[in-house]
């Protein structure tokens, strides 16, 4: 029996906008989980003047693999609750893995009308040390009419404490970076986060325009006892 597979959770909502005693509209929720927890129908229904009638309906039927990776999403929009559908759009999921589990690409497409052509693509590529840690993630996006690119590179200490993050935004994917953020951190013999470092450049035209540091003690039980913040908003 399939239905002894599956979970459904409904939730109501009433809303009195004006505090009167008299609900002004209604909200309802159904989500269906297959038997591994795993949300495979939303579907959202609005009452707006509370008359009973459905006003709009909004359902995502998600669809996965046999590692319960998740491979479309189809959404529907029903605006009027007529029965025709206003809006359709199908995201489609491509993933990766290295041999230890580590997510090494996530290729997103979406169809927007479900026409065959794809409207927006979203690529993720990461790269990891031998000890699992990620050290750059770089994220490309391309949609009808604008591109971008991010780019992210971490580097770690022997213990596997992050030292340094770099985070570089791309916003049009011209080659050139618009804006930055550093962090450095440093760590005790313990591995407790000592000072962490962040600098920000808002342009891209390699000056800094804010900063923070912040400072951490620890008691020898390596409890935190003081943090300190010094903010820098002109660099």
């Amino acid at each position: 029996n399939i239905m002894s597979k599956i979970l459904q959770v409904v939730e109501k909502r009433s809303f009195d906008s004006n505090a009167d005693g008299i609900i002004d509209s209604f909200e309802k929720s159904t989500n269906t989980y297959d038997r591994q927890g795993n949300p495979i129908i939303t579907l959202s229904e609005n009452d707006y003047d509370a008359d009973g009638i459905i006003d709009y309906r909004d359902q995502v039927v998600n669809t996965y693999d046999r590692k319960n990776n998740l491979l479309i999403t189809l959404r529907e929009i029903d605006d009027g609750a007529d029965g025709i559908i206003d809006y359709l759009e199908q995201n489609q999921y491509s993933n990766t893995y290295d041999r230890r589990g580590n997510l090494l690409t996530n290729l997103s497409e979406i169809d927007i009308g479900v026409d065959g052509v794809i409207d927006f693509r979203d690529l993720t590529t990461n790269t990891y040390d031998n000890k699992g840690n990620l050290l750059v993630s770089i994220s490309e996006s391309d949609l009808i009419i604008y591109s971008s690119y991010y780019q992210n590179k971490n580097t770690y200490d022997r213990r596997g404490n992050l030292l340094t993050e770099l985070k570089e935004f791309d916003d049009d994917a011209n080659g050139k970076v618009d804006k930055s953020y550093l962090y450095t951190n440093t760590y005790d013999s313990k591995g407790n986060l000592l000072t962490q470092m962040d600098e920000d450049d808002n342009n891209g035209d390699g000056i800094i325009d804010f900063s923070y540091l912040l400072t951490n003690t620890y008691s020898r039980k390596g409890d935190r006892l003081t943090s300190r913040y010094e903010f820098d908003n002109d660099g």
